[in-house]
């Protein structure tokens, strides 16, 4: 149980992190190792749901007067004209980009607060900087459940790469949400693990539609064993600046989603994105020691952009429209692993992300998808060959995305332009574990370069380029003198 607690407290505390531009975004080395460490043992907890709850028992070894400071500096370095992906909507412009944050985060007794100030510049062409405040959270974490408001990246579903919901590929939403997660009390308790979340917020970056719309999250995950997880994702964007007030019932069960006749666009309107997801992780090596296998995981995430309605006699029910795919899988063995993920997002009557009839600009900030890199009307396929130890990781990965450009759908027919983008990338990162040298604390320092190619930019004919990138990134974790810090 102690063992399990520690591993919960540490996957709540450090969230999936972008390794500088183009990588995993999963490939933070401490979140990774630990999430290899729930696969390996099929431990019973829920991993697509993006955060946990306080795992129970850890509060009380904060300290004894339940109080805690943390200080997570970061510094990353870019150098090149590619533009990274899954990246917190960060762009990085310029051909050397630097950038710092001090990330902080503070505890009293249940309360929990979390800021990253953060600063960037970048130079050629001309200079261009931003400060901003990356993440900020406020809110109570009591055993096994949560509640609180703020931004935060977030990244929903089994998905290593580009999950059809919601990623760290934009900029955060602005969230208030309430999770809890546990197993059903009494004769119940064998059913599995269970956990919900309810969110409603809205998307406040600037937008060519609708600003400032409302953004409702629903996240629903069952393990009904530890190996397996099954979960559910909506999201829904409603009302903003000069729409009518929103059908609370129809934004709880859309029995209607579409609106009908109304040319001008008065009436009140939804947007729907909906996935299912499946995940089995077999623990190959727990179950037959001899086998040199640690884990074997195979994930599927089943998607529509739309909801339209059914009957079932007279009973209305909501049907998922503009259907997506998604599908990966893992094998790791000893400090050796491989990942594989493919993605298809070409249903050609309902756009992915964008087009509504009100919410153009839909599920994106500042014109990135908040789920898959690729967007609508997209095809990815990406694979990664990894190597770790105690003290150092590396990997080489390589992805490629195909784009179409669909003008318009009119009589079940598709009018599409001449000229498909076509892109692959080829990486390689390796991060060292730092001691602790003087006043600098001990950390991670990870170095990368990619690699590109592009056919068809934005869909323009003979548009044929390279581009690269190089990224160097440094990491720590720094109590605050004469505070407790929590124990992990």
């Amino acid at each position: 149980m102690r063992e399990m607690s520690n591993v919960l407290w540490a996957l709540l505390f450090f969230r999936p992190a972008a390794a500088g531009a183009i990588a995993d975004p999963v490939a933070d080395p401490v979140t990774s190792d630990l999430r290899d460490h729930v696969r390996d043992e099929a431990l019973d907890v829920v991993l697509g749901g993006g955060s946990l709850p306080e795992s129970a028992g850890s509060r009380s070894r904060v300290g004894p007067l339940g109080l805690g400071v943390e200080l997570l500096p970061r510094l990353d370095v870019g150098v090149g004209d590619a533009t990274p992906d899954n990246n917190g909507g960060e762009e990085e412009p310029g051909l050397f980009t630097p950038a710092a944050s001090v990330g902080v985060v503070g505890f009293a007794g249940p309360f929990q607060v979390r800021a990253t100030p953060w600063i960037r510049a970048g130079f050629a062409p001309g200079v261009a900087g931003r400060l901003d405040v990356r993440e900020v959270w406020a809110g109570v974490r009591l055993p096994n459940f949560v509640a609180g408001f703020g931004r935060q990246d977030r990244w929903l579903g089994p998905a290593r790469h580009g999950s059809l919901t919601l990623s760290n590929n934009a900029i955060a939403p602005w969230l208030g949400s309430v999770a809890g997660e546990g197993h059903l009390p009494s004769v119940l308790a064998p059913l599995g693990r269970l956990r919900g979340e309810l969110g409603v917020g809205l998307l406040g970056e600037p937008r060519n539609d609708v600003q400032n719309p409302g953004f409702l999250l629903v996240d629903l995950r069952w393990l009904p064993v530890p190996w397996i997880e099954l979960g559910a994702t909506r999201l829904a964007l409603f009302g903003g600046e000069g729409r009518p007030a929103v059908n609370v019932g129809q934004l709880l069960v859309p029995t209607e989603p579409h609106v009908y006749d109304d040319p001008d666009l008065t009436l009140p309107d939804q947007d729907e994105l909906v996935a299912l997801d499946l995940r089995i992780c077999v623990p190959i090596r727990l179950w037959a020691p001899s086998v040199p296998v640690d884990h074997l995981e195979a994930y599927w995430q089943y998607g529509g952009e739309d909801v339209i309605s059914r009957r079932v006699g007279s009973l209305p029910y909501p049907s998922l429209a503009g259907v997506a795919n998604l599908y990966g899988g893992e094998v790791k063995s000893g400090s050796f692993s491989v990942n594989l993920e493919y993605s298809r997002l070409m249903d050609d009557t309902f756009r992915w992300y964008v087009g509504h009839r009100v919410y153009h600009d839909g599920f994106t900030q500042q014109g990135r998808p908040l789920g898959n890199y690729g967007g609508t009307d997209s095809e990815m396929l990406w694979g990664r060959i990894g190597w770790r130890a105690v003290a150092w990781r590396s990997g080489l990965w390589v992805d490629t995305l195909r784009r179409v450009g669909v003008m318009e759908s009119r009589n079940d027919k598709v009018f599409v332009l001449g000229t498909e983008e076509h892109r692959w990338r080829v990486g390689a990162d390796l991060g060292v574990q730092t001691r602790r040298r003087a006043a600098l604390p001990a950390g991670w320092l990870t170095v990368g370069y990619a690699l590109e190619h592009v056919v068809g930019e934005d869909f323009v004919p003979a548009v044929d380029h390279f581009s690269h990138r190089g990224t160097l990134s440094w990491s720590a974790d720094i109590s605050v003198p004469g505070v407790n810090r929590p124990a992990r």
